[in-house]
């Protein structure tokens, strides 16, 4: 009893020194709740010419106790002024220090501020950001700002508290040039003169936001009202909808404004709710960092996204319904709930991009969004059997680390376990689900946990389902199921191993198990059927109760929505190649995806693999022809070292596939399907720049000329070429064209304005082969006068011309700062991943994490993608290394 007397005297001598100290740790993470925002009243005072803003912020909060010291955000703003307004009005100033490189504010009281209501106001002032925050972007002559929060730009914008679990009603005023065109979130509510040559512009309270949902946009922007996307089921009046593009370009978003309402009504049958806020405004962005914004009820799309046409490409029309169902459902899924913190991101990202090919799919089903969700999800894959993936849940502890989750193991690695999920409970149920989960927290903040119980309420298998999802949320890495089957009792069935998998060379523990709900597909005498189960364990058994006899062959993951690879034993193996045409088209990806998985592991060796190549080039769906490319692409560059050997091995590819080509001709046809369009794309493509092909080349060099208008009066003539080809035929064009060329496409990007050429003009400009017109290339994107932010993206492209990566590297080691400040810290793990590119040996990864790791050691996003770009140096080697001297032995 003593020494507990002594310990208790002394926490009371130290308490106060403790408590004190508490309240000095920086919160680097998520803020403490003694402050939590009930209102924000904002007013900026915006002009698209000036360098900077400058504004008030007003907010009504409650204190949970009696505090001297408060936390919030701001970054990079000028603050003038910073009060407490307590509840009896009297005013207290407050002192204001950046507390940490994140944004974190300290405001200081000269007095303990009283527990209960108070306001906190700011005077502050700020430069224009860079693609993030509140930024300028010009097109043509004409200068506009819009705004990218998310997510960490709000704090550069006003002080505030900017992370997720903080939503509160924001009220907006915007005093702009009497001429600009100005919105935000919310309807507005009035407009009236201000200062000479100006006006100020109110809008509606709206309804409870966090900061980085928050959107603002002010120029000469062209604005198209309407239609009014009509009632329907419970939302009883038609939803005011507008689109805004620069000046001059609103003529291109038809398209989007004709199907915009089709994936409103898509969703809101899904969800079983209205659209959740009272207007959607798509605003067409001529320089935007990312594919789209959810900002609630003002959409901001890269504005080439809402551009496409009814006679554009396949891919250009399936990224709007994709792109657009996905932003749509975001205003269910994390605007009307939100994420308490950016370790659940996945929650609204993953959703988000699961239910935007989903519902693509079902108004667009040729347009195949079900297989472009596949292939995403094959690739990423990849990324999650590295070492240093992350897990989607993964606990997010730093600044820096949040600009990794946005990443494809959130999008596509959680959009995969969701539909995963949702074969295994049923459509049905699973759609309940999440309809009492947005009952349960609309308006609010929720969790993972509150999704998983809801789902797993409605599941037959309440406790399996929560540990199926548990197990793939909460660990990283691909499961790789090795399956076998058993006949020997009166009940056939599937003996699954479960590990990791994992390439030739990881380092990573094997020894991993998930609970997978698998579904296998197999063949029942003249039938065919499919039974689903969970495999949990190292080891499981999953009886077939509906096979009458031992199946002739067996597909272990039926339709492809398993997130997880298999190996099957030999002589099911064999059954399944043997039945190859049975499977439908997802099941030949996936089918693809097991023969790549098994060269990369290094399993299978060369010559095995290169003998599928016959069975894929004819293949149902043009993702599963087309599979093997990134595959054999690393073979000529990383296992044949002799030029003519890689030529005889160009040749042989192509007498495999031309075939295929030769079916579907260089021309458009008018009975062309939508996957004969994007698979003759990509074959013209193979052909004419991987395979040197001249019978493929020759015609679409002509047409690229014909393009660049260099065997006429030099205009441009965009429709010289079907809008299918038209980017190869410029590749092309330029590639055989030297100097001429590469002028004449210089200065039709200068001239032009429209978003889709621009990208295709730069696109061939980055893969010219002569040295001095790639250095020309480089520079050109340092030009602000002539490239946009968004497109110094463009410098990824050349990495794909060998001979000039080292070049590139070279060039963004020189220009990296220069770089960062033109683009914002997106571009920062682009940079380190383009510099990897080609590189396959350990000392090469050595080299990387040397020279990277002082530079973007706080740089947000940057420490995870640099330990990744080394990981798959390392691996590239690993992999070398497995297949050499190993013959390349092409099918007799």
């Amino acid at each position: 009893m003593r020494i507990i007397r002594e310990t208790t005297f002394l926490l009371l001598f130290l308490l106060p020194a403790l408590v004190a100290a508490a309240q000095e740790r920086v919160p680097d993470g998520p803020l403490p709740r003694d402050v939590v925002p009930t209102l924000v009243q904002l007013e900026l005072r915006v002009d698209p010419r000036q360098e900077g803003f400058s504004g008030t912020t007003r907010i009504e909060a409650t204190l949970a106790r009696p505090l001297d010291t408060l936390w919030m955000h701001a970054r990079d703003l000028e603050l003038s002024r910073a009060e407490a307004v307590l509840a009896d009005g009297r005013r207290v100033p407050l002192r204001a220090e950046d507390a940490h490189a994140s944004g974190v504010l300290k405001l200081s009281a000269p007095e303990t501020l009283p527990a209960g209501a108070l306001a906190l106001e700011f005077d502050h002032a700020a430069a224009f950001g860079k693609l993030e925050g509140a930024y300028r972007a010009r097109q043509g002559d004409l200068d506009y700002v819009l705004t990218q929060m998310e997510p960490l730009g709000a704090r550069k914008v006003f002080p505030g508290f900017d992370e997720p679990s903080f939503k509160q009603p924001w009220e907006i005023t915007l005093v702009v040039p009497e001429a600009d065109v100005a919105v935000a979130n919310a309807a507005q509510a009035s407009s009236e003169p201000a200062d000479p040559g100006w006006k100020r512009v109110r809008f509606a309270r709206t309804e409870a936001l966090p900061s980085y949902l928050v959107a603002f946009a002010v120029g000469p922007w062209d604005v198209v009202e309407g239609p009014a996307i009509a009632a329907r089921g419970d939302r009883s009046a038609a939803l005011p909808f507008r689109t805004l593009t620069a000046k001059g370009q609103s003529a291109k978003t038809a398209y989007g404004r004709e199907h915009t309402p089709a994936i409103v009504h898509a969703l809101e049958d899904y969800f079983g709710t209205p659209y959740p806020f009272a207007k959607l405004d798509n605003l067409a962005a001529p320089d935007f960092a990312w594919g789209a914004m959810e900002n609630a009820g003002l959409v901001v799309y890269r504005d080439s996204l809402l551009f496409p046409e009814a006679a554009s490409p396949s891919d250009e029309r399936l990224s709007f319904w994709m792109v657009s169902a996905h932003e749509l459902a975001h205003q269910w899924f994390g605007n009307l709930v939100t994420m308490r913190w950016w370790d659940d991101l996945w929650l609204n990202e993953a959703f988000a991009s699961w239910m935007g090919y989903k519902i693509a799919h079902q108004l667009q089903p040729d347009l195949h969004a079900d297989r472009a969700l596949l292939d995403s999800v094959l690739r990423t894959m990849d990324q999650d059997s590295l070492a240093s993936t992350r897990r989607i849940g993964e606990p997010i502890r730093d600044f820096t680390d949040i600009q990794s989750a946005f990443d494809p193991i959130t999008y596509d690695k959680g959009g995969a376990v969701l539909e995963m999920v949702e074969r295994y409970v049923g459509e049905q149920a699973f759609r309940d689900g999440v309809r009492d989960y947005l009952a349960a927290h609309a308006r609010g903040n929720a969790s993972r946990d509150d999704l998983f119980a809801a789902i797993a309420a409605r599941a037959g298998d309440a406790e399996g389902v929560r540990a199926a999802l548990d197990s793939f949320i909460e660990q990283p890495g691909v499961p790789e199921l090795r399956v076998g089957l058993d006949c020997a009792g009166a009940t056939p069935a599937l003996h699954v191993r479960q590990r990791r998998y994992l390439p030739a060379g990881s380092d990573a523990d094997a020894d991993q198990a998930w609970t997978v709900p698998v579904c296998a597909r197999y063949a029942d005498g003249d039938a065919t059927r499919t039974e689903c189960a969970l495999a949990s364990g190292r080891e499981s058994r999953i009886p077939l109760r509906e096979a009458r006899a031992c199946p002739a062959w067996v597909m272990p993951n039926a339709d492809a929505r398993g997130y997880y690879r298999y190996v099957m034993d030999a002589p099911l193996q064999s059954a399944l190649t043997a039945r190859f045409d049975a499977l439908n088209e997802r099941e030949q990806q996936a089918y693809a995806d097991a023969l790549q998985a098994g060269f990369k592991t290094g399993a299978l060796a060369p010559a095995a693999y290169l003998a599928s190549l016959p069975q894929l080039a004819g293949a149902g769906g043009s993702q599963a022809v087309t599979a093997p490319f990134a595959n054999l692409r690393w073979i000529w560059e990383q296992l044949i070292d002799d030029e003519d050997a890689r030529d005889d091995f160009r040749a042989r590819v192509a007498s495999i596939y031309r075939p295929r080509l030769e079916r579907l001709g260089l021309e458009p046809r008018a009975d062309d399907s939508e996957d004969d369009r994007s698979l003759r794309e990509t074959l013209a493509w193979v052909f004419a720049y991987r395979l040197r092909d001249p019978a493929v080349r020759a015609p679409l060099a002509a047409q690229g000329r014909g393009v660049l208008g260099l065997d006429g009066d030099g205009a441009l003539d965009a429709g010289a070429v079907s809008r299918d080809l038209r980017r190869n035929a410029l590749v092309i064009a330029l590639q055989d064209g030297a100097i001429e060329a590469f002028d004449a496409a210089e200065r039709h990007l200068r001239a032009s304005e429209d978003p889709v050429l621009r990208g295709e003009l730069l696109y061939a400009m980055a893969l010219v082969e002569d040295a001095s017109l790639a250095s020309r290339f480089r520079a050109l994107l340092l030009d602000e006068g002539s490239v946009r932010a968004n497109e110094v993206g463009w410098m990824g492209a050349q990495s794909a011309v060998p001979a000039l990566r080292p070049a590139l590297r070279d060039w963004m080691r020189a220009n990296f700062e220069t770089l960062t400040t033109r683009s914002g810290p997106f571009i920062v793990a682009a940079v380190v991943a383009i510099d990897a590119v080609g590189r396959c040996d350990r000392a090469d990864a050595d080299e990387l994490q040397a020279h990277y790791a002082p530079i973007v050691r706080g740089l947000e996003g940057g420490p995870l993608a640099l330990k990744q770009a080394s990981e798959d140096i390392r691996l590239c080697a690993a992999l070398k290394q497995a297949h050499a001297g190993r013959p390349l032995a092409f099918p007799q």
